[in-house]
């Protein structure tokens, strides 16, 4: 079975972060994390560092680490990127998604456990949650999930054109 591929973010990037911890990717972010320290981290667990840091990730690459150096902004492109570099998934596999919060593996639970955990509204509108069992927080696909399908649709679009490219190289 192939691992899939672990990271560690600079302290530039917590919005992607998140983004990989949705898409289901073990994913370290802290913004207090120096340098030394993601270089460390990433070298003891085999994790891939996403940098916007020219020094860090040459650094990284000096070390024979694994690093992406990521200079756009769009996240749409950063995904797209990432996934063209790696390989990773660009939908939401709910069977997988962390915490975005704290990283750790949601659980889908039944509905009654979170009657007291969400609004009213919430728990009458949907039927599908999941909770994380590190920091708590209850999850479900709310009104934002059209913006995450949004830009997930525009990341596989680009990844696509990147494939293009290269193979009209």
């Amino acid at each position: 079975m192939i691992r899939e591929p672990r990271f560690i973010i600079d302290s530039m990037l917590g919005t992607l972060a998140r983004w990989l911890r949705i898409l289901g990717y073990d994913t370290l972010y802290s913004r207090s994390y120096e340098d030394w320290t993601i270089l460390k981290i990433a070298e003891e667990q085999d994790r891939i560092i996403i940098t916007r840091d020219q020094g860090l990730h040459r650094r990284a690459l000096n070390r024979g680490l694994k690093s992406i150096l990521v200079e756009m902004d769009d996240m749409a492109e950063r995904l797209a990127y990432i996934a063209y570099m790696t390989g990773i998934r660009l939908y939401v596999d709910f069977s997988k998604s962390r915490c975005p919060i704290c990283n750790a593996e949601l659980v889908k639970v039944p509905k009654e456990r979170v009657k007291d955990k969400v609004p009213p509204r919430v728990y009458k509108l949907h039927e599908d949650f999941w909770i994380c069992p590190r920091c708590g927080k209850v999850y479900w696909v709310g009104s934002h999930w059209r913006k995450i399908e949004e830009i997930l649709a525009e990341a596989r679009k680009i990844y696509e054109r990147m494939k293009q490219r290269r193979r009209m190289l």
